[in-house]
């Protein structure tokens, strides 16, 4: 079964057309900041050819954002490129970042929630909920083993 979800999961893309990986020093993390997003993906690297078009062979950084933009759209790279057409790299470059910090708002928003929450009132929380069910269930053990004195 995890064999079958590695196989079927995307290999994303990265904002120079390889795999992303942040080892290449190409991928958008998730803990960065919607100026951080747009400042990694204006650093990608494009051509001087003013009409986008999905070519990943001979224009992969184009083909690497189009397909980021893509796949946090749901659509395809062809889609995207289609929609921008004369408009340039730097059109692509502002629809990918809109597109990136967009998918990526609600992660964010909840990351900051859980961040400025007190880690220990989480913590005390928790532990008293499962302390809780724990009595519980230790209660029904005795009680069906006959153990209630």
């Amino acid at each position: 079964m995890v064999d079958a979800l590695v196989t079927d999961a995307p290999e994303l893309p990265g904002l120079d057309g390889r795999k992303m990986s942040k080892s290449y020093g190409n991928a958008i993390a998730l803990g960065m900041t919607e100026d951080e997003t747009a400042a990694a993906i204006r650093r990608a690297r494009t051509d001087s050819d003013r009409e986008i078009a999905y070519d990943p062979e001979n224009r992969p950084g184009v083909a690497g954002l189009l397909a980021t933009a893509a796949l946090v759209q749901g659509r395809t790279p062809h889609e995207v490129a289609a929609e921008i057409g004369a408009a340039g790299s730097g059109a692509l470059k502002r629809l990918t970042t809109e597109a990136v910090n967009e998918y990526l708002r609600p992660h964010r928003e909840r990351r900051a929630a859980l961040s400025s929450a007190d880690a220990a009132a989480v913590l005390r929380e928790g532990n008293a909920r499962a302390n809780a069910v724990a009595d519980h269930t230790l209660d029904e053990v005795r009680a069906a083993m006959g153990m209630v004195y």
